[in-house]
């Protein structure tokens, strides 16, 4: 039977590539059931990670959000080229977009799409920062055929300033649980 000790380092050697695997479903709007935004502030708030590490997780998840927008953006953008030819070699991957457009729902695809079309890159940056219609705009923007590099800068910008604010929510925890007298 393994000792506590090595049950917990199990489970943070764990918690890392789980949380930035989570963050790419959850910027192709797949992993919504599995918000990584908790996990992440649980995993900061619980672990305690050097700041090098709490950095790196955080430009991890960063990265992987970004990439995960980046293909919802490239599924919904018929000019983009299919790079490793996943649209011909895996069944399914094509309807993608027709999933992920089914269960955000008319009434926020006009949201988003009204948003995007008034404010572009902006609104791409500052949706990414709020819980809940995070990756939305991924779609109209591959859509509207948005220039690649501002598409990939603007979703940078906002998904690194969500991990901050998750950051520092976890923080904040943590300072608060320490302030309590056990």
């Amino acid at each position: 039977m393994p000792s506590a000790e090595a049950v917990v380092l199990f489970l943070q050697a764990l918690a890392i590539p789980l949380i930035v695997l989570l963050f790419f479903l959850d910027g192709m709007v797949l992993g919504k059931l599995t918000p990584p935004a908790a996990l992440y502030v649980a995993y900061v708030a619980l672990a305690s990670p050097s700041a090098a590490m709490l950095v790196s997780l955080a430009a991890l998840s960063t990265i992987a959000g970004t990439l995960g927008q980046y293909a919802l953006y490239r599924g919904f953008n018929e000019e983009s080229p299919d790079v490793f030819g996943l649209r011909r070699t895996l069944p399914y991957v094509d309807r993608l977009p027709l999933i992920v457009r089914a269960r955000v729902g008319e009434r926020r695809m006009r949201l988003v799409s009204r948003l995007f079309d008034r404010f572009g890159g902006w609104a791409l940056g500052i949706t990414n920062a709020i819980p809940g219609i995070r990756s939305l705009m991924s779609i109209p923007a591959g859509l509207s055929n948005y220039p690649r590099r501002r598409f990939l800068l603007f979703s940078s910008v906002g998904n690194a300033c969500y991990l901050l604010v998750l950051t520092a929510i976890a923080k904040g925890l943590v300072d608060v649980a320490g302030a309590i007298p056990w």
